[in-house]
């Protein structure tokens, strides 16, 4: 199977809605463990770690 310019244009259409639902998937991911090592540098979010 090839892939031509067909296929990579209807792939470069997908790309904003993958980076999407991956960004919300991370954010999901770090709200949920609870993960504070990365957190700790979430703006506003952080200051929950400060005690």
């Amino acid at each position: 199977m090839r892939l031509g310019k067909k296929h990579f244009e209807i792939a470069t259409r997908w790309i904003p809605s993958i980076a999407t639902y991956g960004t919300a998937a991370g954010l999901a991911l770090i709200y949920f463990t609870d993960w504070k090592a990365v957190c700790i540098y979430i703006p506003f979010y952080g200051d929950k770690f400060k005690n």
